[in-house]
């Protein structure tokens, strides 16, 4: 069916404020002052529609469902980074993610559960996709991040399938699934971590031809694989071939949303025409020039293609 999509929509059911503090000292006993604070509008499903902004991609949006008590403080932030989105409010407030920086690089992070869902919102929020949903074009909703306290794996993906229709695919980032799931939900992208990829094979991946193995195998129910090695680069397994892209070290400044980043890129990238080895290329770019950043700060177009040089592709055989 190709790789380009009239309509891109990240769907969020627990958004979030990452709040990222700096501090001189790490004292448990006395308290510690910040030096910098930045907040962000986040959760994966808003990072990566952060991105697509950033680029400047008109196709692209974030549904999703969001506490009432600060939501004006969590939109207005979505429009300082230009993101188009339409929330379901609820009772409760969108949860703060913290991650504390001591001057040595060691990053403590802390995530809130976020609020419960109730069956209405779920409901509200169906709705609301469907009717974003071009009925005449193709569209493809990512579903990214964590879960609600009250939201179980299975309502999760009785959720997914409830939207799939002929014209609609849907990509994951997320660490619920399995790899029964996958059979299931026939996905058009996935884009675990190392860990999360382990989770989801339910097996001990030590060797990088393990991985490989593994990804081949989802490869049968997944269009396009992406593993997210960390330092290490990524790699790519599907429909087009395979690749492993090795990015040169780089400062690590903060690796929130470098994940993310490297999601909306890869999507991004096919939706201008290039092949999958060229778009995990340029995801790979975006996702080591992401680390680079404070905070979650969204990478630019610019800035990913000035990183592209630095990254070694080297095609993996399927």
């Amino acid at each position: 069916m190709g790789n380009q999509f009239d309509r891109i929509i990240a769907v969020s059911l627990n958004p979030a404020l990452d709040v990222t503090l700096w501090v001189n000292t790490l004292d448990f006993n006395e308290p510690n002052k910040t030096t910098e604070e930045k907040v962000y509008a986040g959760g994966k499903a808003v990072n990566i529609a952060r991105v697509f902004a950033s680029y400047g991609a008109e196709n692209a949006c974030c549904l999703g469902v969001a506490g009432s008590d600060n939501f004006q403080t969590f939109t207005q932030l979505l429009k300082a980074d230009g993101v188009k989105f339409d929330f379901v409010q609820i009772p409760g407030a969108v949860r703060e993610n913290l991650t504390l920086v001591i001057p040595d690089k060691r990053v403590l992070k802390v995530n809130r559960a976020g609020c419960p869902i109730s069956a209405k919102a779920m409901h509200e929020l169906k709705d609301r996709l469907l009717a974003e949903i071009e009925p005449l074009g193709r569209c493809l909703l990512i579903f990214a991040g964590s879960l609600p306290p009250n939201i179980t794996p299975e309502a999760y993906k009785a959720f997914i399938l409830s939207l799939k229709r002929e014209n609609v695919e849907i990509a994951l980032d997320t660490a619920v699934f399995r790899l029964e799931d996958m059979e299931q939900l026939r996905p058009f992208l996935i884009k675990p971590n190392l860990p999360e990829f382990r989770a989801m094979c339910g097996t001990d991946l030590r060797t990088e031809q393990s991985i490989i193995k593994f990804a081949k195998v989802l490869a049968g129910y997944v269009t396009h694989v992406l593993v997210s090695l960390g330092g290490k680069g990524l790699l790519y397994v599907g429909e087009g071939g395979g690749a492993r892209l090795i990015p040169t070290p780089v400062e690590v400044r903060s690796t929130i949303g470098a994940g993310d980043t490297t999601l909306a890129s890869f999507l991004y990238a096919l939706g201008l025409g290039q092949t999958p080895q060229q778009a995990a290329h340029f995801a790979a770019a975006a996702g080591t020039a992401s680390v680079t950043l404070d905070g979650t700060d969204v990478v630019t177009r610019e800035m990913v293609e000035q990183m592209m040089p630095s990254i070694i592709s080297k095609p993996v055989k399927v």
